[in-house]
């Protein structure tokens, strides 16, 4: 990718070293590497602390870190980002963005929702890891577990569905992320066929994403996991555009060789299903903006 192209951006990832144990690259890497690839607009959506040790990540644990921690992290964030994007703002678009959780269950929305006031946050992206107490995407073994956890993997999926249509309801993010995150430690054939009453809550988790006004982005992420494909799947697919619910892209990037990893696949899947306009955040006036940005 040479040139900019307006359709090649990401409002997910960039996910960075500084503020995700789990991530590789500086955030600074991160920024010139989608200003190589002439990206005109670059989201970044660090995951959102969780305010409870029961929630913290295993690689979290390790290095002994703390809610409090996560916490003062996240502001770090914030004011590091905000330098950046005015380093570098003749050179690219960056926005600020929160990659929110549903733990603790009792008290998340306030807790989120004092953080996006306190951080400036632009935008927020809405996402489920944890259904039921349950890790569901950490790892293959912690997703087994969910699954064992809910004598199925039909029950955990209308769980799943549940707990993001509620997060959908609560919070009304701006972008609602990789929405069949649950499928993606499954290789493609081990995908069952979908029961009436699945089907159900998956309907009625994306009415509720059109009606909260969200965008569904197309998370380019499960081209890297055992699923081998971008999420969603094409039944969703079909039906968000059934519904007029709008398309964005994400990468969810976490290295600088992840940046705009599988946009042009994501392009080209739109199109195949004669999906030809998709939306793309950018800043207006300070404020964040919806664009209608072509495909063709």
């Amino acid at each position: 990718m040479h040139k900019t192209v307006p359709w090649f951006f990401s409002v997910h990832g960039g996910h960075s070293k500084e503020f995700c144990d789990h991530a590789d690259s500086p955030l600074e890497d991160i920024i010139l590497r989608a200003i190589e690839l002439n990206m005109p607009v670059y989201g970044f959506s660090e995951h959102a602390p969780r305010n409870h040790e029961k929630y913290l990540y295993p690689e979290e644990i390790e290095l002994q870190k703390t809610p409090e921690i996560l916490i003062n992290s996240f502001y770090s964030y914030c004011n590091t980002l905000e330098i950046l994007q005015e380093k570098y703002v003749s050179h690219i678009t960056l926005l600020k963005g929160l990659e929110i959780e549903v733990v603790p269950p009792d008290n998340y929305v306030p807790f989120y929702q004092q953080l996006i006031k306190e951080g400036n946050i632009e935008y927020v992206v809405g996402s489920v890891h944890w259904v039921n107490e349950h890790m569901t995407d950490f790892s293959e073994e912690t997703f087994r577990q969910a699954v064992s956890a809910h004598n199925g993997l039909e029950n955990l999926m209308i769980a799943y569905y549940q707990t993001l249509k509620n997060m959908v309801v609560s919070i009304k993010p701006d972008i609602v992320a990789h929405f069949d995150l649950i499928t993606c430690f499954l290789k493609p054939e081990e995908i069952p066929e979908y029961a009436p009453n699945l089907i159900h809550i998956i309907e009625e988790t994306l009415e509720e994403v059109k009606k909260n006004n969200c965008i569904l982005e197309l998370n380019t992420s499960g081209l890297r996991k055992p699923i081998k494909r971008i999420f969603p799947d094409l039944s969703i697919i079909h039906k968000s555009a059934e519904l007029g619910i709008p398309f964005t892209f994400a990468d969810d990037s976490h290295n600088i060789h992840q940046v705009g990893y599988g946009l042009e696949k994501a392009r080209e899947l739109l199109l195949s299903q004669g999906i030809t306009e998709i939306i793309r955040l950018n800043k207006s006036q300070q404020k964040i903006s919806r664009e209608k940005i072509s495909l063709l």
